[in-house]
């Protein structure tokens, strides 16, 4: 088995289209567009021909594998040869991809949960909230980037907010001129079926049922647009998961940490 590092976007988006094609879940934002944007991509190829793709991170850990059909029985092999060309030493994937996913934690010598992914049952949610949701503007900017940093320590120098406002994804709660959450709604570029929602609450005003509210104006929101809620959350983060579910949102993946 043989693995060529490629620059080649348009084949990988190609192959990856199909990959998501046959996902039995969709496949969560966060990590496909800050974990999964940053690896290295590798076509695979058995007797010279290109039988699939796989993208491997910094820390040699794969994040994304995909064999074509018809070559679906080459997939322990496949895996079997990253290991032992030490391409990787653990991966980190989601049960929404069963058969490499399978193939991983047949090879594993241990594995954790990460993040619990979420779909919506799509139907409109009664919201009693007098919550004002608005959208960011650009001149809220330099206020939100502060939140972010104060609030969860994302330090966003990389121009992750500006893109959000440039397409009208990030909004906010502000009281007494002070910013209680903000939420984002992301229009899915590779699943256009999909919109992923993302809240923060104020440490100082979390219990008070603000995140149920907003994730439920933003599903409703989704739902009227013809789109399916998806978010996420990390396994610790109990909190989180009740506001999850409370706004009719239930877990049908999960992302696992695999080591080999």
């Amino acid at each position: 088995m043989e693995f060529k590092i490629t620059q080649d976007t348009n084949k990988i988006n190609e192959l990856k289209a199909q990959l998501y094609s046959k996902l039995t879940a969709p496949i969560d934002a966060m990590w496909e567009l800050l974990y999964i944007a940053s690896t290295k991509n590798y076509l695979i190829y058995s007797q010279e021909k290109n039988i699939g793709y796989c993208s491997i991170d910094n820390n040699h850990s794969l994040l994304q594998l995909f064999i074509l059909d018809g070559f679906k029985a080459k997939m322990k092999t496949v895996v079997e040869s990253l290991i032992e060309q030490k391409l990787i030493v653990s991966a980190s994937l989601s049960s929404n991809e069963p058969i490499a996913f399978n193939t991983c934690l047949s090879l594993s010598k241990s594995i954790k949960p990460n993040t619990f992914c979420f779909e919506h049952t799509n139907s409109e949610v009664d919201v009693n909230s007098s919550l004002n949701l608005q959208l960011v503007s650009e001149t809220d900017i330099p206020e939100i980037k502060s939140f972010l940093k104060e609030q969860i320590g994302m330090d966003d120098t990389f121009g992750y907010t500006e893109n959000l406002v440039s397409r009208k994804e990030i909004y906010f709660i502000k009281e007494d001129n002070k910013i209680i959450a903000t939420s984002e709604c992301r229009w899915s570029d590779t699943q256009a079926e999909i919109a992923d929602l993302g809240i923060i609450v104020n440490k100082n005003m979390q219990g008070k049922g603000i995140a149920t509210q907003v994730l439920k104006l933003q599903a409703n929101r989704v739902i009227q647009a013809n789109r399916k809620p998806i978010c996420s959350t990390t396994i610790d983060n109990i909190g989180s998961q009740k506001a999850i579910e409370r706004a009719g949102f239930y877990c049908s993946n999960i992302i696992f940490d695999i080591q080999f």
